[in-house]
């Protein structure tokens, strides 16, 4: 697993909610889905020793929004 792609995901995932958009019921649920995976990898993935996202490692991290 790619933390730096999973994390880059999420974070689109994530804007489409907070941007509101006009996505339909269907498509707002598979985002929830895809993004509860990816949290649910990205959980994993550090729980067993796994790197940080590279942008989670730095000192000064960007803002996760833009």
């Amino acid at each position: 697993m790619d933390p730096n792609a999973n994390l880059a995901e999420q974070r689109r995932i994530a804007k489409r909610f907070l941007d509101g958009g006009d996505q339909t019921t269907a498509e707002w649920m598979g985002d929830a889905e895809r993004l509860a995976e990816l949290v649910e990898e990205l959980d994993q993935w550090i729980t067993r020793g796994g790197f940080l996202p590279e942008v989670w490692s730095r000192a000064e991290p960007e803002r996760w929004v833009k």
